[in-house]
């Protein structure tokens, strides 16, 4: 088991939901291994303890009436429209600034920079009849029966313009 299976399921195993005798012990085994994720066991148990050794925590008697007038303030709050200020100037400045640099831009165009020729370059000179050449590959067996001058498989190469 490694680390992020270890604490992805590590829940359920502190929790006392892994029941299988085998995960049991890849989780016991990879504790007994790892470090790192024993400190992190140790401080996750810690925090447990800690929490229920403090006991039931009891709102204040006023706790409900002071929540509800609370969520009421906000839900009134969450109705209204909150924009500042400064961000109704911004976005008024912002208008200002594009519409100003739209209309610069309409008024002066550049004139087209002279780009100069380049020099002329010598290309090759075409090649006739140009292609792929033909290239044939004989049989070594050939050349018993035949009687092949070049016999073992040598290869023929014609040039492309030989006329095929």
């Amino acid at each position: 088991m490694d680390c992020a299976a270890f604490l992805d399921h590590y829940t359920e195993f502190r929790d006392g939901l892994t029941t299988a005798p085998r995960e049991l012990r890849r989780f016991r085994r990879h504790l007994a291994a790892c470090a790192q994720c024993r400190q992190y066991d140790t401080a996750v148990r810690r925090g447990v303890l800690a929490l229920q050794a403090l006991g039931t925590i009891e709102p204040s008697p006023d706790f409900r009436r002071r929540l509800d007038e609370r969520l009421h303030r906000e839900c009134a709050q969450a109705h209204e429209p909150i924009v500042p200020r400064y961000a109704r100037v911004a976005a008024a400045l912002l208008v200002a600034v594009s519409l100003t640099l739209l209309a610069l831009e309409g008024t002066r165009r550049p004139e087209p920079a002279a780009v100069p020729a380049l020099p002329p370059v010598a290309f090759p000179k075409p090649v006739a009849n140009a292609g792929v050449p033909f290239v044939t590959f004989q049989d070594p067996r050939a050349a018993v029966v035949a009687g092949n001058p070049r016999p073992y498989g040598t290869a023929f190469v014609e040039p492309a313009s030989a006329g095929r």
